[in-house]
């Protein structure tokens, strides 16, 4: 495994002090602790996964570590989520992270976003970063993460857990399988924590296998759970692991765009066709646009005139769905089809582009 990251600092005296049990690992030494030390790493959620992965990675010595979190802390975050004390109720997560981080290694960085995270501020955040930690605890979230760090072209480190199991993996586009492959749609009665629970020592056992996951991709140590994904039963503590295989196609994967983005193309000269690739009965449209339900796509039914017309002058296709999932899949088999034709698929779906409004040019 080639580091992510190049050694840029050389230590001091207190830096060597300070991790001398990691800088003597095999596979370690200062280079790797210099790599860790240049490190950006963005961390979605402060909660029951992003705490405990904070707390490894500023143990271990990243140099910068950005918290992406709009929540405060609550009497019921404090039975998982260690970064954050009794002290700390009302506040925001990612200051009470923030101080928690410094109380710990006061040589790290940290940057706070206390924003939640979505497809218009996706692109910004994630810029500059060598790593995403996906923490969050929702499936739309871990879907935008998904798409935003495979337009960024960095790795994800991602977690989760319910009840007595835990799972973890890394996704990178650029290397092999992403989110979606592993979960391509929503899965039916998903449960969350709130309804279903959660084993609190859980969330530190696979918060800082996050952690152990990011030190390896940033160090080119070991190993990384690249194509695997590791399950941990808690009540039983035995581990699985499942092997995840990526679409053949993923090499020739379609571009995402932004809405903020697909507005100003809109407004230019060579405005893309917009295909919305929805159910008819589902609310809200990009005016105006084409539909060609996604399920027409992959069956490989003719396209509607509007889209052939556009394949054969050049013109860009975007297309659109509830949050982007179905899109994506539609642009992929677009794409193969239709190899000469720059298409996209819209990040967020209408969900990002929301309230705004704007005219599609019609040629």
């Amino acid at each position: 495994m080639t580091a992510i990251v190049e050694p840029a600092w050389s230590l001091v005296p207190h830096e060597r002090e300070r991790y001398s049990r990691q800088i003597i690992l095999p596979g370690m030494g200062e280079s790797a602790q210099s790599r860790l030390r240049s490190a950006r790493v963005l961390v979605i959620g402060a909660g029951g996964l992003g705490a405990p992965a904070l707390m490894g990675l500023a143990a271990a010595g990243i140099g910068t570590l950005g918290i992406v979190d709009a929540d405060r802390v609550e009497p019921s975050n404090l039975q998982r989520q260690l970064l954050h004390g009794v002290s700390d109720i009302g506040r925001l997560k990612t200051e009470s992270a923030r101080d928690g981080v410094g109380r710990m290694n006061p040589d790290v960085v940290v940057e706070t976003h206390s924003v939640r995270l979505v497809a218009d501020n996706a692109s910004e955040l994630f810029s500059g970063y060598d790593l995403v930690i996906d923490g969050s605890d929702n499936f739309a979230t871990r879907y935008l993460v998904d798409e935003a760090a495979a337009a960024a072209g960095v790795p994800v480190v991602w977690g989760s857990v319910l009840r007595y199991e835990g799972q973890v993996s890394v996704f990178w586009a650029a290397r092999g399988a992403r989110y979606r492959d592993l979960f391509p749609d929503v899965p039916s009665g998903a449960l969350d924590c709130a309804t279903a629970g959660v084993f609190g020592p859980l969330c530190a056992i696979i918060g800082n296998q996050m952690a152990a996951e990011a030190i390896k991709l940033i160090t080119g140590t070991g190993r990384p759970l690249l194509g695997r994904l590791a399950i941990v039963d808690a009540l039983t503590a035995t581990w699985r692991e499942i092997v995840l295989r990526p679409p053949s196609v993923v090499a020739s994967a379609p571009g995402i765009i932004t809405a903020s983005a697909l507005r100003e193309e809109i407004a230019g000269e060579h405005s893309p066709l917009v295909i919305d690739v929805r159910a008819p009965d589902e609310p809200g449209r990009i005016t105006p646009s084409v539909r060609w339900e996604s399920g027409d796509i992959e069956a490989g039914f003719a396209p509607p005139r509007e889209v052939a017309h556009a394949v054969e002058t050049g013109r860009s296709i975007v297309v659109f769905c509830a949050a982007g999932v179905r899109s994506e899949r539609a642009a992929m088999v677009l794409s193969e089809r239709f190899t000469a034709t720059p298409i996209r698929s819209l990040m967020g779906g209408i969900a990002a582009w929301g309230e705004h409004s704007a005219s599609c040019r019609v040629s």
